[in-house]
C-alpha cells in the first residue's frame, strides 16, 4: 500500500540520479592529470655538458637580461602547427599548457647553465643591482611543436643572442640559434619531452657562444 508504482519510480529515479552524479564526479577526478603544466626544466637540473673541452674563468661579470619573446609567445598556452594541413594556422592544446611562458622557462634554464658553467667571474640575473661588464640579451622568436604528419613532428626553439658592453651599450657580438628535436610520440607529452631537449640544446649553444666571444 505504501509502495505505489509512482513512489517506486520516484525512488528509483533518485537513486539513478545519485549514481549518475557519483560516476560523473569520479570521471572528472580521473580526468585531471592534464592540469599539471609541462615544464622544460628539471626540478633539480644538472649542468649541461659543454662542447668545449676546457673552459677558463674570465674576470668578467655577466648579467643575463630578462629574455624577451615575440608577442605570440607571451603566453603559457601549449602551441603547435599541423604543417601537413595548414602550415600558417597556429593551434593550441585545450587540455595542456606550460608552467610559464617560453621566455620565463628559457631564462630560468639559461641563468642556471651560465652560473654552472664556471666561465664567468659571476653571472647576475636581470633583476640584480650588481655591476656587470657584459649583458647577454636573448630574443626568443620561435617555441612551437610542428607536426609534419599525423604521427611525426619536431619541437622547434629559435632565437637571437646579443652580447653587449654594459658601460657603453656597444654590441660585442650577435648570433642566431635554431634547435629542433624529433618527437618520440605524436602527443602533447612527446612534444613537451622534445621541447625540453631542444631547449637544452639552445641553452647549451648560447652558453658556449657567449663564452667564446668575450
Amino acid at each position: 500500500m505504501f509502495n505505489t508504482p509512482k513512489q517506486s519510480s520516484c525512488c528509483t529515479a533518485l537513486r539513478l540520479g545519485f549514481l549518475a552524479v557519483m560516476v560523473f564526479a569520479g570521471g572528472c577526478a580521473a580526468a585531471t592529470p592534464w592540469q599539471t603544466p609541462y615544464n622544460i626544466n628539471e626540478v633539480h637540473p644538472a649542468a649541461l655538458p659543454g662542447r668545449k673541452a676546457v673552459r677558463q674563468t674570465v674576470p668578467v661579470v655577466l648579467q643575463l637580461a630578462p629574455v624577451s619573446a615575440s608577442p605570440w609567445l607571451d603566453t603559457d598556452v601549449y602551441q603547435y602547427h599541423l604543417l601537413y594541413q595548414n602550415p600558417q594556422m597556429l593551434l593550441s592544446y585545450r587540455d595542456a599548457r606550460w608552467v610559464g611562458t617560453p621566455a620565463e622557462m628559457l631564462e630560468s634554464r639559461l641563468l642556471q647553465q651560465l652560473q654552472r658553467s664556471h666561465v664567468w667571474k659571476a653571472v647576475l640575473s636581470g633583476q640584480s643591482s650588481g655591476a656587470a661588464q657584459y649583458v647577454l640579451q636573448v630574443q626568443l622568436t620561435n617555441f612551437v611543436v610542428n607536426f609534419s604528419a599525423a604521427q611525426a613532428g619536431k619541437a622547434l626553439v629559435a632565437g637571437t643572442a646579443t652580447l653587449v658592453n654594459a658601460h657603453d651599450y656597444q654590441v660585442i657580438a650577435q648570433q642566431q640559434f635554431t634547435d629542433s628535436v624529433a618527437l618520440s610520440t605524436a602527443s602533447a607529452a612527446g612534444g613537451a619531452s622534445a621541447m625540453a631537449k631542444a631547449s637544452n640544446d639552445f641553452v647549451n649553444a648560447v652558453t658556449d657562444w657567449a663564452a667564446g666571444v668575450q
